[in-house]
Formats: C-alpha cells, sequence, structure tokens
C-alpha cells in the first residue's frame, strides 16, 4: 500500500508530466490541473498496489486518458445541447408553434374551468388518459352518463374554439 509520504512523492514527480499530458486533450491548463488532482484524490482514497514503478505510472497515465474522454464527452453533450437549444431560439417558426400550443394548452384549460363541475371532473380525467368506463368508476357514475356529458362538453370546447380553428390551420400550414 502507498503511504502519504509516498503519495507525496509521487504527486511532486508526476503532477506537471500529467497536467501536460492532459493539455494535449484539454483546452485549458485550469482545466487539466483540476482533473490531475482529482486522480490524486482518487489515488489516495484508494488502497494502491504496484509492483513497479512503470505500473504506477502506466496506472496514473491511463487515469489521465480516460478522465480526458470523459470529459470531452461531457462537453459534447453540453455542445450538442446547446446546439439544439440555439437553432430552437433562433427558429422563428418553431418559436411561434411553441408560442401558439402555449397559448392553445392555457386557452384549452381555461375553457375547461368554465365548464359545470361534472363535465370538468370528466374532461380532466379523459385528458389524463383514462377510458370512459374508468372515469365512471372513478367517480362512481354511470357509463352512459360519462358518455353523454364528455359528448356535451366537447361540443361546448368546439363551439368556444371555433374561432381560432382557421388561426391555427394557417399558423401551423
Amino acid at each position: 500500500m502507498v503511504n502519504k509520504k509516498d503519495i507525496k512523492k509521487i504527486f511532486n514527480e508526476y503532477y506537471r508530466p500529467l497536467v501536460q499530458y492532459a493539455n494535449r486533450f484539454l483546452d485549458t491548463i485550469d482545466e487539466c490541473e483540476d482533473l490531475v488532482q482529482d486522480i490524486f484524490v482518487d489515488f489516495w482514497e484508494k488502497e494502491n498496489l504496484f509492483q513497479d514503478e512503470i505500473y504506477l505510472k502506466v496506472y496514473l497515465y491511463k487515469a489521465v486518458r480516460n478522465k480526458c474522454y470523459n470529459v470531452i464527452k461531457h462537453k459534447l453533450v453540453k455542445n450538442k445541447y446547446a446546439e439544439n437549444s440555439i437553432q430552437s431560439l433562433e427558429d422563428d417558426d418553431l418559436f411561434l408553434k411553441q408560442m401558439l400550443e402555449e397559448d392553445i394548452v392555457y386557452q384549452l384549460h381555461k375553457a375547461i374551468d368554465i365548464l359545470p363541475q361534472r363535465k370538468k371532473e370528466i374532461i380532466k380525467l379523459s385528458l389524463k388518459g383514462l377510458k370512459n368506463l374508468e372515469i365512471a368508476d372513478e367517480l362512481g357514475i354511470q357509463l352512459q352518463t360519462v358518455k353523454t356529458l364528455k359528448t356535451q362538453s366537447y361540443k361546448i370546447l368546439r363551439d368556444q374554439f371555433k374561432a381560432m380553428d382557421s388561426i391555427i390551420y394557417f399558423l401551423l400550414v
């Protein structure tokens, strides 16, 4: 097992070369120094036994290589996400569609809230994905009552959204 005195010696000997090695893959020296320090913290916390200095050296360089690889993979994921976000923000058509969708959902919930209590409950349960029979069981009412109230609710909602039909059609085309 490597003791504290040995770790200090190993750190002093390998820290700079490992930072330089990491700098072949990563952008900034600060990032490289942090990465190598993390490796030495991991090294400190684990029980490490090495046959000789070559095995130790291989271990340290592989650890740096693997950490650099993980950092680069993480950066690629972040960059891809940022790129997609930028494209979404720059795409005016997508922006208008998202804005319209948000407004329609808001208007729909507003219209549902105006419905009489039982019709409102049925529509909200239906929007959660429940089937007519499940709604009837949940509310303790007849299946036919659910179907009737649901049909009446949809008619009321369609009438409220009739004026928006042509606007929605033109914005989505």
